[in-house]
């Protein structure tokens, strides 16, 4: 009988140590796996895992081991996966794997966790569909969570990156008006404003309503981020702007002028002078014929006044 004893009791030990919860059961038989045969042996098993038991303890801690060993085996796609899978079914998970999707992506762009918007715009890593579709995804999961926030403007640059800059610019102007506040709302605005300002500049003198969309958004950056560093960029290229089209104006004007059409000459000469009034001023090529304009305003004034004088008389 102790022989018998002695037989048994390794066996009731053993049973006593597995445990009953079968979610549990099969993390202790994966980890077994992965410890004799290999992360790819495992992985199989941490999936069945996860699907099998949705929303346990095991079947996180299943995730962010298949999280780990994606990343780690060069699948980035699978890894984030493994990550959206905690946000969306392990709610006391999301804030964990919601900063980790990002920082995967942040890494996949050459990043570091420490960045600044600089840095980001001059890292070398090809954008590609995958990582854009991976930002938009964490700004799906928490539009106003710090790492939805900050993926956010990382679309905005991803797209910049990617050749597709009018969605960037709209997501740099939707960042702004969402993210007010926000450390990034500054240069967002301002990348804004000079992808606007760089389509003008690849077309220049061939398409005045770029022209007038990069000014707008440089009035609009000024206006809203009056203290930025980025302030002097903005005013200069404003400056480039204003100058264009007083010269666009002015080039106008003279067209009509030489074709004898004073009538027109003199709508573009008013635009000058509303826009541009020290070109009114002493010693301004164009002070004459400004002043002709205006003086036939006045004198079309003076015309009209009477005549409603004498309308509104009893």
């Amino acid at each position: 009988m102790a022989g018998l004893f002695s037989l048994l009791l390794p066996a009731a030990i053993a049973c006593a140590l597995e445990p009953a919860d079968p979610a549990q059961k099969r993390l202790q038989e994966a980890r077994r796996v992965l410890e004799r045969d290999g992360p790819e042996a495992a992985v199989e098993r941490l999936q069945t895992l996860a699907a099998r038991h949705p929303g346990s303890e095991p079947a996180a801690e299943a995730l962010w081991e298949l999280a780990r060993l994606h990343e780690a085996a060069g699948r980035p796609r699978e890894a984030f996966d493994a990550l959206d899978l905690l946000v969306v079914r392990q709610p006391g998970q999301f804030a964990r794997a919601h900063a980790q999707q990002l920082l995967l992506v942040r890494r996949l762009l050459g990043q570091g966790e420490r960045w600044t918007p600089a840095a980001a715009r001059s890292a070398p890593a090809a954008v590609t569909d995958e990582v854009i579709a991976m930002l938009a995804r964490i700004v799906l999961n928490g539009p106003h969570a710090e790492a939805g926030i900050q993926a956010h403007y990382l679309l905005g640059l991803a797209l910049e990156k990617a050749g597709r800059p009018g969605e960037a610019r709209a997501q740099y102007e939707e960042f702004v008006e969402l993210h007010p506040s926000h450390e990034l709302a500054d240069d967002a605005g301002y990348q804004a404003a000079a992808i606007a300002y760089r389509k003008w500049r690849a077309m220049q003198g061939g398409s005045p309503r770029d022209r007038e969309r990069a000014a707008e958004l440089m009035t609009w950056f000024l206006a809203r981020f009056p203290d930025s560093d980025k302030g002097a960029e903005a005013r200069a290229c404003r400056a480039e702007l204003d100058l264009a089209e007083q010269r666009e104006l002015t080039s106008l004007a003279g067209y009509y002028e030489a074709r004898g059409d004073e009538r027109a000459a003199a709508v573009y000469y008013r635009q000058l002078a509303l826009k541009f009034p020290g070109l009114a001023m002493e010693g301004s090529p164009l002070r004459e014929r400004i002043a002709a304009a205006l003086e036939e305003d006045a004198a079309k004034d003076g015309q009209v006044g009477p005549r409603r004088t004498e309308a509104s008389a009893p």
